[in-house]
Parts: C-alpha cells; structure tokens; sequence
C-alpha cells in the first residue's frame, strides 16, 4: 500500500482533550470554535451536552453528541454536526462510525442507537 493510499484516522476527542485544552490556540490553528456545554442550561446548547470533535486526519470535520446510558448499556448518538463546507462521502461516515465504535468499546457499551439522520 503507497502512502498517498492511506487513508485519514478519524477519532473522537474528548472535551479535555489536550489538542483542544486551548481553545483560542484550537480555533487559530482549525478554525473551528469550541466551547464545552456542560454547564450550559439545556435550551442553550448547541451541539450538545458533552459534544466530541472529529479529528479525520488533520482536520475538525464536525462534532458528535453521545450519550452513555450505563444501566441500558447503550450509547446513544444524539447527533452529528458537520463543520460547515464538510460534506461527508460515504468514507468518511464510515469512519467516523468506527470511531463511535471505538469509544462504545471504551465505554462498555452492548449496543449504539443512532439518529434517524446524520
């Protein structure tokens, strides 16, 4: 396989995530705006309570919102939010499965319920 083959790791980073830790240093180095909405009254959120950015290869693509039901063993993707001017091929979306995937495992989860529309 040639390198110009390979294809891009897609990974979901964590709030806390030291790539993200600065958040001005993140949105001048991605352009991509982020704020923790933890603490964020719920009709105020805008991706969501603990919202994960996608890193595909070097760039932020978009955010995911997942949620842990621990008694369910379910994770729940609430959403996904594509960074404007991402337009998602199948490829990609495949990845970023894997990577939802990846942290289920993480997390323990039997099963991963999806929205009806990403």
């Amino acid at each position: 396989m040639c390198i110009r083959d390979r294809r891009p790791q897609t990974v979901l980073l964590s709030p806390f995530d030291n790539l993200i830790a600065d958040r001005d240093r993140t949105e001048l180095l991605f352009n991509f705006f982020y704020r923790s909405e933890i603490y964020t009254p719920a009709a105020k959120r805008v991706y969501g309570y603990y919202v994960m950015p996608i890193l595909h290869g070097e760039r932020i693509i978009g955010r995911v919102d997942p949620r842990m039901n621990r008694q369910e063993g379910r994770l729940t993707v609430n959403a996904v939010h594509w960074e404007p001017g991402v337009e998602p091929d199948k490829g990609t979306r495949i990845s970023v499965e894997q990577a939802v995937v990846a942290l289920a495992n993480f997390l323990g989860a039997e099963s991963i319920q999806y929205p009806l529309s990403q």
